[in-house]
């Protein structure tokens, strides 16, 4: 098989009849690409633009997911090919995202927004337990909702065709249930500290640095045009979403990062 793609959990393989295989890395949890597997099922049939999840393997020693194939590129690698098409793309990128939020979860087959970042907190090694405590009790005063929410929507996760005008959102093992500024919110976390692979091109890493701000920016002020949320709502959600993203496997710079925000706004409760 031939290897098309590659990222922090898995790697992408050709495979026959306009198909490709997902390969996790050896040590990623089963239960992990079970959940991908199901929840993609789940907002395919809801009717959103996403890659029909066709197969999972699990006869593997690492475990896989055959999805059709989309042809076309990711919304980032766009921006950092054609810097001049970061605003517009910044923009459909919220006009995308806009849309899963538009649809419900009325069946229940998500899990729960509040009940991820409440694991995700209470899991991780990087803050006090009187920080954690603190993060939660906050936490469960924001609103609950019944929204689809992506869970790690990003410009590497927006699929575009070569006429640009069609889309679709991938990698959805993170889906959930919840509100909508919280997705947002994530994503904004996501934006504003994110890192590169290390083996990323030093040509790349410089041309997502330039298209951070630029991307965040316009983003943000779209999705908030045509969504009529608040940024006093988006921005309730910053201290739980990036408390709970310190669970993941982060880069030594991005998690400290991540860690003086929450603190800064642990002070500011």
């Amino acid at each position: 098989m031939t290897r098309i793609g590659q990222g922090r959990t898995a790697e992408i393989y050709e495979y026959p009849s306009k198909q490709i295989m997902k390969l996790y890395h050896a040590d990623f949890p089963a239960e992990a690409v079970q959940n991908e597997f199901r929840i993609t099922e789940v907002v395919y049939r809801k009717g959103l633009p996403v890659p029909q999840a066709r197969l999972f393997m699990d006869d593997v020693t690492r475990k896989g997911i055959i999805f059709e194939r989309i042809e076309g590129n990711t919304m980032l690698s766009l921006m950092i090919q054609e810097p001049v098409l970061i605003e517009e793309l910044s923009r459909q990128m919220a006009v995308c995202h806009h849309r899963l939020h538009a649809q419900q979860d009325d069946e229940g087959a998500l899990p729960l927004q509040k009940q991820i970042l409440n694991g995700a907190i209470r899991n991780t090694s990087l803050l006090s337990e009187e920080d954690k405590a603190l993060v939660i009790a906050y936490l469960s005063t924001l609103p609950e909702r019944k929204q689809i929410c992506h869970g790690d929507f990003h410009p590497d996760n927006v699929m575009l065709n070569e006429t640009k005008d069609q889309y679709w959102v991938i990698d959805w093992m993170t889906g959930m249930s919840g509100d909508p500024a919280g997705d947002v919110a994530r994503s904004w976390v996501i934006l504003m500290s994110g890192t590169l692979p290390e083996d990323t091109d030093p040509a790349v890493h410089r041309g997502f640095e330039l298209a951070r701000n630029v991307m965040l920016d316009h983003y943000i002020q779209h999705y908030i045009q045509i969504s009529g949320i608040s940024r006093q709502e988006l921005d309730a959600w910053i201290l739980p979403v990036a408390a709970a993203r310190l669970d993941e496997r982060l880069p030594a710079r991005e998690a400290d990062q991540l860690i003086k925000l929450v603190q800064d706004r642990i002070r500011l409760l």
